[in-house]
């Protein structure tokens, strides 16, 4: 065996996991043993239980990486006012679909699961749309205050993030909840976004 090149530990972590994020996109979950990903980067377990407890803490960590790279993309786009307001929404849907497309690719969110194999990436999930609602609340707000969309819900700041998480964790449960439920794959994310321009009577997304 090859002598392991010694790496400072963020570098080494960061190594792992796109290393175990191929893996997990190539083979799927179930395939992909510890000693497969250990084989990747020449190292021997004790470096990978020093920054892991599991093949699923991994799991999640590979999600969480690529959720949080995603996220930012988001952010950037709906608090920059130069753009658009209707452009931010139309390029937020198709980041979404383009997201959801690479998301069940690379981490085989399927039907053919189990429920209990299936809960890891609905934590995750969940977990990301937990960091974006405050930032579509503010969308939101800023959509009533300047015009663009109506406000028949009587929407105020107090509320906004209620609302914001009520439409985005809704959003997931329409495109996600069959392939979670083992009963098909992924709901078209159109289905989503016809209720949310619903919610809004019609303004949001529609220009």
């Amino acid at each position: 065996m090859a002598n392991r090149i010694s790496k400072a530990p963020e570098e080494r972590k960061k190594e792992l996991i796109e290393v175990a994020t191929k893996l997990f996109e190539l083979k799927g979950y179930e395939k992909v043993s510890v000693r497969d990903i250990l084989s990747e980067v020449n190292g021997a377990p004790g470096m990978f239980y020093y920054y892991f407890k599991s093949k699923e803490d991994i799991f999640l960590a590979c999600m969480e990486c690529y959720f949080s790279e995603k996220l930012k993309v988001k952010v950037d786009i709906l608090k920059n006012e130069k753009i658009e307001y209707y452009d931010r929404i139309k390029t937020l849907r198709e980041l979404i679909v383009n997201d959801i497309s690479q998301f069940v690719q690379r981490f085989n969110f399927s039907a053919e699961n189990s429920i209990t194999d299936n809960s890891y990436r609905l934590w995750e999930l969940t977990h990301y749309i937990g960091q974006f609602v405050e930032i579509y609340a503010d969308f939101i707000l800023e959509g009533i205050e300047t015009k663009k969309i109506k406000n028949n819900m009587g929407i105020t700041k107090e509320n906004a993030c209620n609302i914001s998480a009520f439409i985005l964790y809704g959003a997931i449960g329409t495109i996600y909840s069959d392939s979670i439920n083992g009963t098909k794959e992924v709901n078209n994310p159109n289905d989503a976004f016809n209720i949310i321009s619903k919610i809004f009577a019609g303004d949001i997304g529609d220009n």
